[in-house]
């Protein structure tokens, strides 16, 4: 296909403007008093193609009075207005104006002008708010992560509400719709400044090829195609809220990542660095709307042609003939910014970090010679013997791309359980700095390298300030090990408490802690065990008045049995999400009593935060935080690398030295170059597209829909967890709340076959445990619970 470069004549012709017309405003008046049924206040609202007026009824009520112009097509308005009928059917919490019905329900109205010429008349509800160009001009402030991040969210929620709208009236000749090939004309190169010209000289050959191949082949449906500063209303205190999206008059059907690229394009320059804003808005924007390899492999080429149609059009509009920037005015400089920061990076470099949320089929291929599942078991067994393995009939996978992964044959499944990949499967970003890295030098932490530094001091900024001491390893096992050790080095004392059914490793130090491993009475005298705090089925429910405090007391039992068999407690040993007893949520007073006993019994408290750690929560960056307790020692692991592996400990200088005048603490691999840049990359990712944030909203999404599928489903009995760590309690009785251990591993291998991967948990076996990657997205939740659904609806009443 090739672009069609307009002529002058169709230039001018597409840039005609049509005026607003001027009618006597008594007129209009009367003619809303009479069809609508609406009488007030008027003011005078400005409009380019539309005679508008804001009118506040005497109750109260407000709205947008809309006169076109004889010139606009009739279909056009009806695009708009049917546009916005379907938002509010698909989506009503999206806030865009409403349409108001005449009296005897029509969507439009005319009104006549002194010669008698009707003028189709609309009447839409009044958005009121503060533009988003208006409160960052005046505040001077720039936006953060989070607040451009809600930003693409919003555009994205947008976008997916206009699915499946269809109408004749989208506009053809739309001057910014980037097909029409506007920028390729004379008139609009001429009105390029002198600084952009060479650039584009460059750039409109390869643009021409993008618009005439590629763009052509994606997913394309009506798109809004107009979300920037001047459209979004927005309040900035005290928290930053998006109260409004309004001007309809520049949807056209049109490639989504389109629709995307003028969000990028019109709101980048509202940061310090725009290549980072760039990431985030296209983040927010995937929670609602998915995008494909093939959009993000192009959307920077969109991007900078929408800041050069912005800047040629409106010096051309403006009747700049080689305008200089100076006279462009501080809106378009900043475009022109954004144009020589983007220019100077490639297509992979502008993309990195902004993983797709669909991966296309063709780019999974069937692996060559891939064998049927039991043949590869046996060959598995063969070398390592009957190791463990997940569900019943094993899977095969060979690639994974943020929440999803894919078996030898193809198949996709959604993964809903491996916190592991905590910021996506593969993700680019951390993919490429640790093959830069892997490429460039890797050796031991004994060798200066600024790396580890960097990563201990971007840590230890997120706990407390007494944490100052750094320990590097390479798996969760090995944090608590030299945990344990650290309490014991520093107390004198050999004794540990843990809570009953925990996990916390493998080594030979915390393998008699991994209750969830063995019989509890096959476990060592020196281990004390307490109730996990479940307010579910435990020692003390939720009618139990003071239940945190009970709990918290079986801390000194503990101490007081270990003191009267000569080991005495070194340290209370706390996963703050209980994951083995199924993503439990304590009292709030749980944790501070607890560690208040330990301290009694001159213990030191640690906390794991090989689970919780790293935003999962949601509301913290660790999951004791959110009980206001502050640890001796914190060990992390699983998340810290995205599945590279890297685990550490932080501790105060004191406990550290104990240690170290001991017998020292060395490791080959922990804290390694390639480890350490790659806990820095994950950190740059974790923060950098707000991926806490996205834990919480995901993960609050994810609980109201388990709450109404436990409305349909006499089989859930209970929904426990924060964040992007929860648990679905199945019992055949939700009375006497037995157990339906079999019932959630049918449902498991369910929703496998459905290609959603959960897990079992629990001391009972009958928990299903939903632990996402922090990527999962909205659309990630639904196709969750869908399946869900679908399991518990299937499940055999025999089991």
């Amino acid at each position: 296909m090739t672009l069609i470069i307009p002529t002058r004549e169709a230039t001018e012709a597409m840039l005609g403007s049509i005026l607003a017309p001027n009618l006597p405003v008594q007129v209009i008046e009367e003619r809303v008093a009479a069809v609508y049924g609406l009488v007030g206040t008027w003011r005078r609202l400005g409009g380019e193609r539309e005679q508008n007026f804001r009118l506040i009824t005497d109750a109260g009520a407000e709205f947008v009075v809309k006169v076109a112009s004889l010139n606009e097509p009739q279909d056009s308005l009806v695009f708009q207005t049917e546009a916005l009928e379907h938002i509010r059917r698909v989506d009503p919490h999206v806030p865009v104006p409403r349409l108001r019905r005449t009296l005897d329900g029509q969507a439009f109205s005319t009104v006549s002008d002194e010669l008698g010429r009707a003028h189709t008349m609309r009447v839409l509800s009044f958005v009121a708010g503060k533009t988003l160009l208006d409160q960052l001009s005046a505040s001077g402030t720039v936006l953060d992560a989070g607040e451009l991040m809600l930003l693409g969210e919003v555009s994205g929620r947008l976008a997916r509400a206009l699915q499946g709208f269809r109408s004749a009236g989208a506009p053809g000749n739309m001057p910014w719709d980037l097909a029409n090939g506007l920028l390729f004309s004379e008139p609009l190169r001429r009105a390029l400044p002198a600084s952009l010209r060479p650039f584009a000289e460059r750039f409109l050959p390869h643009l021409s090829t993008v618009l005439s191949e590629r763009l052509p082949k994606l997913r394309a449906q009506v798109i809004y195609h107009d979300f920037h500063e001047s459209n979004v209303l927005v309040t900035l205190d005290p928290e930053f809220r998006i109260d409004g999206i309004i001007d309809f008059g520049d949807m056209i059907f049109g490639p989504v990542v389109q629709d995307l690229a003028v969000t990028v394009a019109s709101l980048v320059h509202w940061s310090n660095d725009p290549v980072h804003a760039a990431r985030c808005l296209v983040r927010g924007y995937q929670r609602y709307m998915p995008l494909e390899t093939a959009d993000l492999e192009i959307l920077r080429s969109l991007v900078l042609a929408r800041l050069l149609l912005q800047v040629s059009l409106v010096s051309h509009q403006s009747g700049l003939d080689e305008p200089p920037e100076s006279k462009l005015g501080e809106l378009q400089s900043l475009y022109i910014e954004a144009i020589h920061r983007f220019e100077t990076m490639s297509d992979a470099e502008f993309s990195a970090g902004m993983m797709p949320s669909v991966v296309p089929s063709v780019k999974v291929d069937v692996v060559a010679g891939a064998q049927p599942t039991p043949a590869l078991l046996k060959r598995r067994e063969a070398v390592m013997g009957k190791t463990y393995t997940f569900y019943n009939e094993p899977v095969e996978l060979v690639r994974g791309l943020g929440c999803k992964v894919y078996d030898a044959t193809g198949k996709e499944y959604l993964d809903c359980y491996n916190n592991v990949a905590n910021v996506g499967h593969c993700h680019p970003y951390v993919v490429e700095a640790l093959a830069r890295q892997a490429s460039t030098l890797n050796t031991n932490s004994r060798y200066l390298h600024s790396e580890i530094v960097r990563l201990g001091e971007r840590l230890g900024a997120t706990l407390p300030d007494h944490l100052d001491t750094w320990f590097f390893v390479c798996t969760g096992s090995e944090a608590n090990d030299l945990a344990v050790r650290l309490a014991r080095a520093s107390t004198g004392r050999e004794g540990i408490v843990i809570t009953e059914n925990s996990y916390h490793g493998n080594t030979t130090v915390v393998t008699p802690l991994s209750l969830i491993d063995y019989n509890i009475e096959d476990k060592p005298s020196w281990v004390e065990t307490l109730p996990p705090p479940n307010l579910y089925r435990g020692l003390y429910r939720e009618d139990v008045r003071d239940a945190g405090q009970k709990y918290a007391a079986h801390v000194d039992e503990a101490a007081s049995r270990l003191s009267e068999q000569g080991f005495g407690m070194a340290g209370l040993l706390i996963d703050s999400i209980f994951d083995a007893n199924g993503a439990l949520v304590p009292p709030q007073d749980y944790l501070p009593l607890a560690y208040q006993a330990a301290k009694r019994a001159g213990a030191l408290t640690i906390a794991d935060e090989v689970q919780m750690g790293f935003g999962r929560s949601g509301t913290h960056m660790w999951g004791f935080q959110a009980f206001g307790v502050e640890p001796d020692i914190v060990t992390m692991g699983k998340p810290m690398g995205n599945g590279h592996p890297i685990a550490a400990l932080a501790t105060r200088r004191d406990i550290a030295e104990r240690l170290q005048k001991h017998t020292g603490y060395f490791n080959t691999f922990g804290g390694n170059t390639v480890s350490a840049v790659v806990g820095n990359a994950c950190l740059d990712v974790l923060v950098g597209e707000d991926l806490q944030g996205n834990a919480a909203r995901s993960g609050s999404f994810l609980m109201s829909g388990l709450r109404a599928l436990m409305e349909r489903h006499e089989i859930i009995g209970h929904i426990q967890g924060r964040g992007l760590f929860l648990g679905v309690e199945l019992v055949t009785d939700r009375e006497t709340r037995a157990p339906a251990k079999l019932a959630a591993r049918w449902v498991r291998e369910r929703m496998k076959a459905l290609g959603v991967l959960v897990s079992s948990t629990g001391p009972f076996g009958n928990i299903i445990k939903i632990r996402p990657p922090l990527v999962f997205s909205l659309a990630d939740g639904e196709r969750c619970l869908e399946a869900l659904d679908i399991a518990l609806k299937e499940v055999p009443a025999d089991l």
